[in-house]
């Protein structure tokens, strides 16, 4: 599922580093189960400018990678997941896609995700998250391409 960016004019954050997409910010692929996270996430990322993708765990979100010609250019993905979970989709990307920054949504503690030996991600947003929360490390882990 795709969701389009407002209009440039709806006041997305100019602190964003250039994407693919200037006008319409960056290709986002949120990945969570829950849908209802997957779909806070996604209004929170179009609402500052970004063109969002969805995929409700790992395997489908690989699956459109594959697919798909879209340039997915940051991944913000839960980490406990059927089929494939987000760690599986972290290390999937780092072989395939090691351009792409990922985020990790976990109710762990950093210091519990390393102790399980959870490679570092780009960031890692808390659950509950308020919507500040994850466009602060969207943000930060978008300044760090290239």
């Amino acid at each position: 599922m795709t969701h389009s960016a407002p209009d440039a004019a709806s006041g997305s954050s100019p602190s964003l580093p250039p994407c693919i997409n200037e006008e319409n910010g960056c290709h986002v692929l949120v990945v969570d189960d829950e849908r209802a996270v997957r779909r806070f996430a996604s209004r929170v990322l179009q609402q500052d400018g970004h063109t969002v993708h969805e995929a409700a765990d790992g395997a489908e979100a690989l699956e459109l990678m594959e697919q798909s010609t879209v340039p997915i250019e940051l991944v913000v993905s839960d980490i406990i997941m059927p089929r494939l979970n987000g760690v599986e989709l972290m290390k999937a990307l780092a072989v395939t896609r090691p351009d792409i920054p990922v985020i990790l949504i976990s109710a762990y503690a950093p210091g519990e995700l390393a102790n399980m030996g959870v490679a570092a991600p780009c960031g890692v947003v808390p659950k509950p998250f308020p919507a500040e929360r994850l466009l602060e490390e969207v943000r930060r882990c978008l300044s760090k391409r290239g």
